[in-house]
């Protein structure tokens, strides 16, 4: 009866708001006297005159945007009534970093980290995201590749897989892939390894170049040489 009365007013109950008790909007105002009663009618119907904004403004441009009939979005520029965890309004692809690849499945605290060991995103603040790979992911070359002392991961790795499809060992070594090096594995001529902070890491250099030095040597008046002779 209520929900169906509801229905007439401007404000219809969708999502999580059809399960709130009356009493949780319509609370008793002390401007009414000599009797307080409840208040049923509202000039503003924008979320944030019931809820507090959790992110402390930092979305207010974004929840200015509006709506068909032109009244601002507020809190639905982003969220709605169904889940409060449900953001269909939200497009991280418009923000100034994309989500491609692997990133797409990552858990959103996994880039927005709480404060204080938090386990909710209530208090993070969105803002303060790293956006270099360098920034979330640890270097496990033991900076052996590093420039003034940052590893660019980004130089050899995108985030569409992480085994180096940006690396061309023809163009970034002075050992040009040829012939029957092409189908190698690289762990066949890579195998230097050394510790770095208790771990072992495999290092790319120094890598012999020349034939004997992984072939072993040549045999008079024997053909040249290929890779497991």
């Amino acid at each position: 009866m209520h929900l169906a009365k509801h229905k007439q007013t401007r404000f219809v109950l969708t999502g999580g708001h059809v399960a709130i008790p009356c009493g949780d909007c319509h609370k008793e105002s002390a401007e009414f006297q000599p009797k307080p009663t409840a208040i049923y009618h509202w000039k503003n119907l924008d979320c944030t005159s019931c809820h507090a904004d959790p992110h402390k403004g930092q979305f207010k441009e974004r929840m200015q945007q509006k709506r068909a009939d032109g009244s601002p979005a507020g809190c639905e520029a982003c969220h709605s009534t169904k889940s409060w965890r449900e953001l269909s309004g939200f497009d991280h692809s418009k923000t100034t970093f994309s989500l491609t690849g692997a990133h797409r499945a990552t858990a959103c605290m996994n880039c927005h980290k709480p404060p204080n060991l938090e386990t909710r995103l209530i208090n993070v603040d969105f803002t303060a995201a790293p956006t270099k790979c360098e920034d979330c992911h640890q270097d496990i070359h033991g900076k052996q590749f590093a420039n003034a002392g940052i590893t660019r991961c980004a130089d050899c790795h995108n985030s569409m897989k992480w085994k180096p499809s940006l690396f061309d060992h023809d163009k970034s070594t002075q050992f040009p892939l040829r012939g029957a090096h092409q189908n190698v594995r690289c762990g066949e001529c890579h195998k230097l390894t050394r510790s770095v902070d208790s771990k072992t890491i495999l290092f790319y250099k120094p890598t012999p170049k020349t034939c004997e030095a992984c072939h072993g040597p040549a045999k008079p008046g024997s053909p040249a040489l290929q890779k497991g002779s």
